[in-house]
């Protein structure tokens, strides 16, 4: 069963020379002042020299256990142990000194046509390219839960996946699992009342104001995002998403938003496409994402709307303060559980915006301002975000969809180079 939280991300120093060129002590002075530069937390190894081709054996046991290996080569030569080492198909970064790649570039002459092979430039580049490493992995040992698979709702998304499910797990390594309506609704109806009301009680004392909901409507969502906490911890899940519509289950939004500041990806009408854009930016911004549907502002080709209902209160970061929120219901529709919440967006603030193609071989990014929202707009979502970019008409005309995943800050150099990773390509406006 893949659970990410319980590995560590290694690297493996390795040296190639010739004897007596370069000591141990001066390897391990390498390794130290390697300690001292890394920003991405990491565990190094023990180092290993290799002088000759027979010392390739000291890598055998050692490379299982290493996530990326850190080729140090000061100096020409041992070609043929370079080519070999490339074949253990982990990942690798040339590293000599910073802003001497003399080495490093002569490495590259043997092993230029391997992917996964870079160099590093200097200590920054190198953290960049282990931090994409690291954030890889963990969206390759990701396992994601669909509740409620069994309704009609949840068929039509897979359809838009060129190679449904299966595609999902051959391009990103994640894991999709079911659970079936009969279990989600009997775990709903038998939850313990005591805990039920306690969440209820709280996010009733934390909202700023409470417009249309009733204590009952805020019951029934804590019931549903008790269950679907219990559900991910069972099952080792780290993101989710779920099929609804069908009584007696209430609309999931404020339970996403919960979850979504938790850090726990939870994706909105069973949208399994949005789901995998929201842990891959969970992972790689280390902050929640709003996921909307895109419309445009009448004859202003600057001006674009995301819209939806489920709108995290921590979009500075998972470490940051809640910022308020008033209760409201669902679409201005009156049913038990129709609760959503209202959050006021940072004005002035950078985005980025993407979109996942659904032959997962394409992603569209761009950058924009927020500039305002919209408030009670009658039978439309409670959370409307006018955002500013530098082209309205053409994000449309080369985006592959409605839903996009909005996030603060500027991600786009970091995206298009875990996209690399993973053989995505980006599309940028």
């Amino acid at each position: 069963m893949k659970k990410f939280h319980t590995k560590t991300f290694n690297i493996l120093p390795v040296l190639v020379c010739r004897k007596g060129i370069m000591s141990m002590e001066e390897f391990r002075g390498r390794i130290k002042e390697l300690q001292e530069n890394l920003s991405v937390e990491v565990q190094i190894l023990e180092g290993v020299i290799i002088n000759k081709e027979s010392d390739l054996t000291l890598l055998e046991g050692a490379t299982k256990e290493a996530d990326v290996l850190l080729l140090y080569k000061p100096y020409l030569g041992l070609g043929k142990c370079v080519i070999k080492i490339a074949e253990y198909n982990t990942p690798i970064i040339l590293f000599k000194e910073a802003y001497k790649i003399n080495g490093a570039m002569d490495a590259l002459e043997y092993m230029w046509d391997k992917k996964d092979v870079w160099v590093a430039i200097d200590y920054p580049d190198m953290n960049l390219r282990l931090e994409l490493l690291k954030v890889k992995k963990r969206i390759e040992n990701t396992k994601i839960l669909v509740l409620n698979a069994d309704y009609p709702h949840w068929e039509k998304w897979p359809l838009r996946i060129s190679g449904g499910v299966e595609a999902i797990k051959d391009r990103f390594g994640i894991e999709i699992e079911y659970v079936k309506s009969d279990e989600v609704v009997k775990r709903w109806k038998d939850m313990k009342e005591e805990k039920v009301k306690s969440i209820a009680e709280e996010w009733i004392k934390h909202a700023e104001k409470i417009i249309e909901p009733k204590e009952e409507d805020v019951i029934a969502v804590a019931r549903l995002y008790l269950l679907i906490k219990d559900l991910l911890k069972e099952k080792q899940a780290q993101a989710m998403t779920m099929a609804y519509g069908n009584d007696p289950l209430p609309v999931p939004c404020f339970a996403y938003t919960n979850l979504r500041d938790e850090a726990i990806p939870a994706g909105c009408e069973a949208d399994i496409l949005s789901l995998l854009l929201m842990v891959i930016l969970h992972y790689l911004a280390d902050r929640p994402a709003f996921m909307g549907g895109i419309e445009a502002e009448s004859e202003d080709d600057t001006t674009l709307i995301i819209g939806h209902c489920v709108s995290p209160r921590k979009m500075a970061g998972y470490e940051t303060t809640s910022v308020p929120y008033i209760l409201r219901d669902y679409h201005g529709e009156k049913f038990m559980g129709s609760l959503t919440a209202y959050v006021e967006m940072k004005i002035g603030q950078k985005v980025t915006i993407c979109r996942l193609s659904g032959d997962l071989k394409t992603m569209f990014c761009t950058t924009g301002i927020i500039t305002g929202q919209k408030k009670d707009v009658p039978g439309d979502c409670r959370e409307i975000v006018k955002i500013r970019v530098d082209n309205a008409r053409e994000f449309i005309h080369k985006t592959s969809g409605c839903h996009h995943l909005m996030v603060y800050g500027d991600y786009r150099k970091k995206i298009k180079e875990l996209n690399k990773l993973f053989g995505v390509f980006t599309i940028e406006v």
